[in-house]
């Protein structure tokens, strides 16, 4: 076939019926193609829920305060948790184990060297899951 010569309309018609059915065949495996791909789950929630269960393993510090300034060489450090619980109370150069009350409060006075000072309480239950907050306690001996 000749581009100078003029199509009949028969084949013009098939033409066009080919050109439509590679057309649809193109679009069909791009569409099969991009559906395999980005397939979506069929239950969102088949490998169980979204966020993890609420622990009931708390701890809040209610003393000392973050970022505070302390004339005295000692402070108390005291919160919240649950009861019966033992607090590891750190710092730059101690460690101490105290065990909160019956209502979860526990406190306990903490001595601070000169400048800055990180004071961290940990609390463990029993499936070894933890707690920790930390504070950072400025110490100086002059008053500014």
């Amino acid at each position: 076939m000749k581009f100078s010569q003029k199509l009949t309309t028969k084949q013009f018609i098939f033409s066009h019926f080919l050109i439509f059915v590679l057309s649809l065949m193109f679009l069909a495996g791009l569409y099969y193609i991009i559906n395999i791909q980005y397939q979506r789950p069929t239950n969102l929630f088949l490998n169980g829920p979204v966020t993890t269960p609420p622990k009931s393993l708390r701890l809040d510090l209610d003393q000392p305060d973050q970022d505070s300034l302390s004339y005295s060489s000692t402070i108390i450090v005291s919160g919240q948790t649950a009861p019966s619980k033992e607090v590891l109370i750190s710092t730059d150069n101690t460690d101490s184990v105290i065990e909160s009350k019956q209502n979860g409060s526990f406190s306990t006075i903490v001595e601070l060297q000169e400048g800055v000072n990180r004071i961290t309480a940990v609390v463990f239950d029993a499936t070894g899951d933890s707690r920790s907050t930390e504070r950072t306690v400025y110490y100086s001996k002059e008053k500014l």
